[in-house]
């Protein structure tokens, strides 16, 4: 199997790379980290590049890439800000596929082109105060009356909605049934009557809001259900392998970010007569740093692989979000290390990567979640063949 990259992948990785630090250094992504301040301007420009139309048909006004190429457009956001990332992943890479997997051919139409030209951006409303991982205990619920539908619940952690235009919003549309299999997906429009929204204060990313989000005997109109009614579960699971990939890579990116920075400032700091990569313990954390970041990057390319081929790739999936995502920690402790004391610098940005690599071991499903689903597809399958 041949996981050399493309002259196109290359392109698109080397394109990216002179972009970000160009308009994203870290002294300005951390500026915005502590401001709060959202980069508007260079969100913008991402999407003049096209990046917000990487997972749209054609059709639709995107330019869908394959898989391992919309993994290296995550790495390489998520090397630069994570505040951008989490503006970005919601909205082009779960809620665009979603539209586009089981959207009506009117949403497809009037709001990928919108996704598209980076015009609109959508939260992804699924956590609750007393549901996550366990999907039937949802409790927002929605119920049909004179054409339309009224929502009731709380929602949390929904990222970017107090900017986004709407909330990706899964509902139980039976009330009385306690399975899954209740739950729809309806857009809610951020500023309809009854939805409050309050940001809360987090650990990284402060750039993008993380927010609760209120609703009051939300009315919508019934053509705002996405796919069919009951179709939550399984636009949840449609989706999750390419989410769970999706976060192996950006793990990937802040493994490559710390190691980065972590390799110059060793060849630049001197201590005892000498730049710090020379002397051992320095130089081995650095080699551990490049060997995971490299075996990390492959574990998640073969997913993606097996996933542009249309095999199954739940068990790589899995694999792929839960090591990468634990490589991006390992290598942020041990730049940490490798910078001492300038470390806790904000200066230095290590301290933020830090900050922002810990959200990928819970999100898309905890990592203790993912073993027990590479535990379950063990037992099951076995390894799977390449």
């Amino acid at each position: 199997m041949d996981f050399t990259l493309t002259e196109e992948q290359r392109e698109l990785r080397a394109t990216l790379r002179s972009f970000f630090e160009q308009k994203a250094p870290t002294d300005v992504v951390n500026r915005n980290d502590r401001e709060e301040r959202f980069p508007q301007e260079i969100f913008d420009e991402m999407a003049e590049l096209g990046l917000c139309g990487i997972c749209i048909d054609p059709a639709y006004g995107g330019n869908r890439l394959d898989e391992i190429s919309v993994c290296i457009v995550s790495e390489e956001i998520a090397r630069a800000s994570a505040a951008l990332l989490y503006a970005f992943v919601p909205t082009v890479t779960f809620c665009a596929r979603g539209i586009d997997l089981v959207g009506s051919e009117e949403q497809k139409r009037t709001l990928l082109p919108e996704i598209a030209a980076g015009r609109m951006r959508i939260a992804m409303g699924l956590s609750e105060p007393e549901a996550g991982s366990d999907l039937t205990h949802l409790a927002t619920r929605a119920v049909r009356d004179d054409g339309s539908w009224v929502i009731r619940g709380q929602k949390v952690f929904t990222t970017g909605a107090d900017t986004a235009e709407y909330i990706f919003c899964f509902a139980r549309t039976d009330p009385e049934a306690r399975t899954a299999k209740a739950l729809s997906v309806i857009l809610v429009p951020r500023e309809a009557q009854g939805v409050s929204i309050r940001p809360l204060p987090k650990l990284a990313g402060q750039a993008t809001h993380t927010c609760e989000v209120f609703l009051d005997d939300v009315r919508v109109p019934a053509e705002n259900l996405v796919g069919a009614e009951g179709g939550g579960v399984g636009l949840i699971f449609g989706l999750l392998d390419a989410e769970r990939i999706g976060i192996g890579a950006q793990g990937v990116g802040i493994a490559q970010g710390t190691l980065d920075m972590a390799l110059k400032y060793a060849q630049e700091r001197r201590q005892f007569g000498k730049p710090i990569i020379d002397h051992q313990a320095v130089g081995h954390m650095l080699a551990d740093m490049a060997i995971e970041t490299r075996a990390a990057r492959f574990v998640v390319y073969h997913a993606a692989w097996r996933k542009e081929h249309g095999l199954p790739c739940s068990l790589e999936a899995s694999i792929a979000k839960t090591y990468g995502s634990e490589v991006g920690t390992r290598n942020a402790n041990r730049g940490m290390q490798i910078l001492g004391g300038y470390s806790y610098m904000v200066e230095y940005g290590m301290e933020r990567f830090w900050r922002e690599t810990k959200l990928n071991e819970i999100a898309g499903g905890t990592n203790e979640i993912q073993r027990n689903i590479i535990v379950r597809e063990l037992k099951a399958n076995g390894l799977a063949d390449a």
